[in-house]
């Protein structure tokens, strides 16, 4: 513990002074761009770099040592092998409908089947487009994850809010059957081939 922290810990209080000194905020406003103003509270010149200036990327390059602890950036991570697809981002509670989605790709009679919709098909049909995109993310893409952000605005998912996985199984599965009945021979029937079974209640 730092003898400032030690003094406000054996005071039980935090003066004016203290607050002062904590948060710096006795320091002049920056008149001007200046690399030792870093721990300044009201130098704002680091936020935007000058247009005249000779640093390109403002604040970051101002706390780098900040950035480097840390650790190495995720969005800069590549997939280990060309077998192996790349992740989905988890946008809060989307895990359930990240969870099919990487089911359904793995399947690779409905993955072929996606993939051989014809263009204005996918136009005609938001929901079906944004799987397309998507399925080939995940099949080319070099990064280890991609963004799922996308298909869940089109489907207009509360990403605050967890869902049952095998609900929404059902409906998109529903909703792409509809979709897909105006494509070609290949993928029309794909949901009814892969998907379609009879369910039976007995009672006993």
């Amino acid at each position: 513990m730092c003898s400032f922290c030690r003094k406000i810990h054996e005071a039980n209080d935090v003066t004016d002074d203290d607050i002062n000194q904590l948060f710096m905020i006795w320091k002049p406003v920056c008149q001007g761009c200046r690399v030792n103003t870093r721990d300044n509270p009201n130098c704002f010149c680091g936020l935007v770099p000058p247009l005249n200036g000779s640093r390109k990327s403002g604040l970051w390059q101002k706390t780098s040592e900040i950035i480097q602890s840390l650790g190495p950036d995720p969005t800069l991570d590549r997939r280990d092998s060309e077998s192996t697809p790349a992740g989905l981002t988890n946008l809060g509670a989307t895990c359930y409908a990240n969870s099919i989605l990487q089911c359904l790709y793995m399947n690779t009679a409905f993955r072929e089947g996606v993939f051989s919709v014809e263009v204005h098909v996918l136009k005609q049909n938001p929901v079906l487009d944004q799987i397309a995109r998507l399925f080939a993310q995940l099949h080319a893409s070099q990064k280890s994850f991609v963004d799922s952000d996308a298909f869940v605005k089109t489907l207009e998912l509360d990403n605050g809010v967890q869902q049952d996985t095998h609900e929404f199984l059902t409906l998109l599965l529903s909703l792409l059957e509809r979709c897909l009945l105006h494509s070609g021979v290949k993928a029309k029937t794909i949901v009814q081939d892969l998907f379609s079974g009879s369910v039976s209640h007995v009672t006993t």
